[in-house]
């Protein structure tokens, strides 16, 4: 088994994933992935991970990583962009970014290539396909910054 990164609390866990709060403030939700997973998998676990960001009161990240670049970004098996879409019909309102993160820039080009070319620019929105989990750490402070500046947390006087 891969080595499982260091988290604050563990919510699930299955045979080739584990579902974790990254952080101890509850903004980073992350499925690690480390073998070849099914269809089955992600129906048990992305649903759910669904009902813990959405019964947080402030924004949450989530991160998709994966140990092994072997792994397939999406579960192999039939019906897959119908799963694909049953999956991300339920979005969250506070969750703010998803990240999918392998140690491989073929997936990241494949992805970035194939939103341009089918009109799907809104999915790189939400949906960021990176190389480490740095990145993807360093990319939710960029934006919590952005959310702050844009957002004053008091009101000003008239």
């Amino acid at each position: 088994m891969a080595q499982l990164l260091t988290v604050d609390q563990v919510l699930q866990e299955g045979k080739c994933y584990r579902v974790s709060w990254y952080d101890t403030a509850h903004t980073i939700m992350l499925m690690e992935i480390f073998g070849p997973w099914t269809w089955e998998d992600a129906f048990a676990s992305v649903p759910k991970i669904n009902e813990w960001v959405a019964a947080e009161t402030h924004p949450v990240y989530t991160v998709f990583y994966y140990h092994l670049t072997s792994t397939s970004l999406f579960p192999r098996g039939a019906n897959g962009l119908t799963n694909i879409r049953k999956l991300v019909e339920i979005d969250p309102p506070n969750e703010q970014l998803v990240f999918f993160v392998r140690q491989d820039s073929l997936t990241r080009q494949f992805m970035n290539i194939v939103s341009k070319t089918y009109g799907f620019r809104h999915f790189l929105k939400k949906y960021r396909f990176l190389s480490s989990l740095d990145e993807a750490l360093a990319q939710i402070e960029q934006h919590k910054a952005a959310q702050k500046i844009s957002s004053p947390s008091s009101p000003q006087p008239i």
